[in-house]
């Protein structure tokens, strides 16, 4: 016993039983619920260590016998698996494959799933809340996401080798927070943690937005798009009409609307709207912030309250009010 390995992320154990009812009910508090029937009775050693980050969870998990996992639709979150040793076979979305040691899985929120594990199967488990990857691929498109994104499920390092990277960046963390790494010793710190792991994902995994965020970051704007971001930026707290934009580019509306289109993926009202949602959210995430949420939204220039809220909380994934109390 001495001279057995330690598992990955072992300081943070959750669960290690042999009994199958127990490991479905407690996985089933922290990721959702879902069957799970031994192909053997009695013959499971459940193992799972998970470290809750904020948004993001780092999760070891193997079974130790062959078990069918039927979790359904995962509804608010997004589940990134790679195996360390062992298989899978998952099928969801009447999508069915294979995923093996450098070939992982992403499982969409709104899929139905069902996988069944090898006794051998080990995996590394990364669970994304929903909300926090719309809100940073919304934050990186400077709109909002009004499609749900969908990851293509299978994902092969040799096809793929950015998701490979992205891995090993995910591996590193476990390793450094095994080693004593404390990333929660400061909630900046934190955020930038888990915005690098976000950005990282969205540009290495293959999905339905993927395209529009590489025309986004490899083209370079012309003048006229950078003049009204610029012009934009630094008038939020005005109004600001398309009148403004032709006026200070020198160009014609049609040029700007084109312009924001093909190398934005949005129009400059809707970069307005975006940019000035994201001070709204800065200044609510102020510690100890003493203004209140009607204070803030009409100091950017938010008029009609009720359509500021709604549109904060379709981008965002909560109110005002409860990015205000944190």
């Amino acid at each position: 016993m001495g001279n057995e390995m330690k598992k990955p992320l072992d300081k943070f154990y959750l669960l290690n039983t042999s009994e199958a009812d127990e490991a479905r009910a407690i996985v089933s508090r922290v990721f959702c619920d879902h069957t799970l029937v031994p192909e053997k009775a009695g013959a499971i050693k459940a193992l799972h260590n998970r470290a809750q980050l904020s948004q993001i969870s780092l999760n070891y998990m193997e079974y130790g016998a062959d078990v069918t996992v039927e979790p359904g639709c995962l509804k608010d979150f997004f589940l990134f698996q790679l195996p360390m040793e062992g298989a899978a076979e998952i099928c969801t979305h009447n999508d069915s494959f294979t995923t093996s040691k450098g070939i992982s899985s992403a499982i969409n929120p709104s899929e139905y799933t069902k996988m069944h594990w090898n006794k051998d199967c080990k995996k590394l488990m990364v669970q994304v809340k929903r909300e926090a990857m719309e809100e940073r691929l919304s934050r990186i498109l400077m709109r909002p996401i009004e499609k749900p994104i969908l990851f293509h499920h299978q994902v092969k390092e040799t096809q793929n080798p950015h998701a490979g990277t992205w891995w090993r960046q995910v591996w590193n963390l476990v390793h450094e927070i095994d080693e004593g790494h404390d990333p929660w010793r400061s909630h900046f710190l934190l955020e930038d943690l888990e915005r690098n792991l976000l950005t990282s994902l969205l540009f290495s995994f293959n999905h339905n937005y993927l395209d529009l965020l590489k025309a986004q970051d490899s083209t370079a704007a012309p003048r006229h798009v950078k003049q009204v971001e610029d012009y934009i930026q630094a008038h939020l707290k005005d109004n600001i009409t398309i009148d403004d934009l032709v006026e200070i580019s020198g160009v014609s509306s049609r040029s700007i609307f084109n312009g924001f289109k093909s190398f934005r993926g949005t129009t400059p009202m809707k970069y307005i709207l975006q940019a000035r949602l994201e001070k709204v959210r800065e200044e609510l995430m102020l510690p100890s912030q003493d203004k209140s949420v009607t204070d803030i939204a009409t100091k950017w220039n938010f008029t009609q309250l009720g359509r500021f809220s709604a549109t904060y909380k379709k981008v965002y994934g909560e109110s005002p009010s409860d990015t205000l109390r944190g």
